[in-house]
Order: C-alpha cells, then sequence, then structure tokens
C-alpha cells in the first residue's frame, strides 16, 4: 500500500523546547477567574456573616468556608476541563481514522487531525495545543506513542488512558491501526451520548438545587426586614452563635450531598 503523503499541506513544527505541557488533574485560575470568583466568594461569606452573624468578625471567621468553597470551584472547572478534552479528543481520533482510510500513515494522519481540529475548535483549544506539543515531539524524533502515554498520564482520562495502552501494543505487535482508533472513538461517543442525555434529564433538578440554595438566605432576609429585631435573641451571644452555626453546618452538608446525588459519572 503507498502511504500519501502532501508535502504542500504538511504541518510546519518547528524542533526544539517544547510548548508547557499541561496536568489536566491540577486547574489554576486565571488571573480573570480569580479576580470573578474571590469578589464572588468574599460577597457570599458577607452576606453570611451579616444574615446569621450580624457581626464583621464573623467575616473573617467564615474566610475557610471560602477558601473550601474555591477549592470546591477548582474540583468543577477541572472535571469540566476534562470532559471537553474528551469531546475534541474523539473528534480527533475520528479524523485521524477517515484520514487513514484516505491512505495517510499514522504520522501524517496526526498532521491533518490538527489542521482540521484548528478548523474545528481554534488554535486556542485543548486538543490543538496538545497536538502541536505532540507534533514537535515527532519533529524531535520522539516516538508518538510515548508522546500519546505522556497525554494520557496528564489527562486524568480514563478513554484516552485506554486509546494510549492499546496504540502502544498496537504499534509494536503490528495491529490494525484504523480498526482500533474507529472502535475507540465509537466508545467515547456512546459516553458523550449517554452524558448528554443524562444531563438533559437532570437539568431541571440542577435549576431546582440552585434556587433551593438560595431560599434560606431570602427567607431570613425578608423577616429581618418585615419583623425587626426577630432574630435579635441569636445575634451577639454564645447560645445563638452555636444555632446560627448548626444551621450553616447543616446546610454546607445538605449542599454536599445534593451535589454528590446530581453528580452522575459515565
Amino acid at each position: 500500500m503507498n502511504f500519501i503523503t502532501p508535502q504542500k499541506n504538511k504541518v510546519k513544527v518547528g524542533r526544539g523546547r517544547h510548548p508547557p505541557m499541561t496536568d489536566y488533574s491540577v486547574y489554576r485560575f486565571t488571573g480573570k477567574e480569580a479576580v470573578f470568583y474571590m469578589t464572588l466568594e468574599t460577597m457570599f461569606i458577607g452576606v453570611m456573616a451579616y444574615l446569621f452573624y450580624d457581626s464583621v468578625f464573623a467575616f473573617f471567621l467564615l474566610i475557610p468556608f471560602a477558601i473550601l468553597s474555591l477549592k470546591n470551584k477548582k474540583e468543577q472547572l477541572c472535571q469540566k476541563r476534562k470532559q471537553q478534552l474528551e469531546i475534541e479528543f474523539r473528534d480527533v481520533i475520528l479524523s485521524i481514522s477517515s484520514n487513514l482510510q484516505a491512505g495517510y500513515s499514522i504520522e501524517n494522519a496526526f498532521q491533518e487531525a490538527y489542521k482540521e481540529l484548528i478548523i474545528l475548535y481554534g488554535r486556542g483549544s485543548l486538543m490543538a495545543h496538545e497536538l502541536s506539543l505532540l507534533l514537535r515531539k515527532l519533529a524531535n524524533n520522539e516516538q508518538l506513542e510515548g508522546a500519546l502515554l505522556n497525554l494520557a498520564k496528564r489527562s486524568g482520562v480514563q478513554d484516552i488512558r485506554d486509546f494510549a495502552d492499546i496504540f502502544q501494543i498496537a504499534k509494536r505487535s503490528g495491529g490494525n491501526m484504523q480498526a482500533i482508533i474507529a472502535n475507540t472513538a465509537e466508545i467515547i461517543g456512546d459516553k458523550q451520548a449517554v452524558r448528554l442525555e443524562i444531563d438533559t434529564v437532570m437539568s431541571e433538578k440542577k435549576l431546582e438545587q440552585t434556587i433551593m440554595r438560595y431560599i434560606p438566605f431570602l427567607i431570613i432576609f425578608y423577616i429581618s426586614i418585615t419583623s425587626k429585631g426577630y432574630f435579635e435573641s441569636l445575634y451577639h451571644n454564645v447560645a445563638g452563635w452555636l444555632i446560627m452555626t448548626a444551621a450553616l453546618v447543616v446546610y454546607g452538608l445538605a449542599c454536599k450531598l445534593s451535589d454528590k446525588i446530581l453528580n452522575i459519572e459515565v
């Protein structure tokens, strides 16, 4: 079989230093995200300090809760980024599969997939960055399977790890690469379809969860405005602080439990 190697359309990837590698199990806020979420959490604990304790001192005591909330937000964004990486990865291997059918070698199939991915998602997409890194490694005469294993370890996505392991075995043993890639794309596509269906079914419940999270604050605020002095017996005394703190702990546990109930892994 004669492999097609079109030189005029070949992706130009320079040798030398690799682009930075992303650890997808760790999420770091950008500057704008850090300012936005810290401002949001500061406002939230300010509201809690006012409604539950009527104290400026309580604001500083609630800072650890804001830190925990920021950590939880990072975990959510990290999971969302992994899901996006998985979606883009499926499109990449679909493109590679079609390129192999057209007669490209496996390395050239990755190059063509990179160009198609840029058109589909743009140069700033997750897999565009990863393919750029992979192609640079190939230009430096590194093994393709090694580059894929490196991505698999950093991704934290089980399907990518499985694909990298199978790809390595198939490359060494001369397996049917086209069938392996097509099968992987089908498996990931099925998982994404199931996840989309679950998200559609759970969207109403998630909206209800969001509304219920703010109901306690609205009730306390409404009562404090319409019935002056109603909560005075709970402010500025030890017994009141203990009762309000217990209420906040129960509220926090309820939010955590609702997140676990609605977070269905596929």
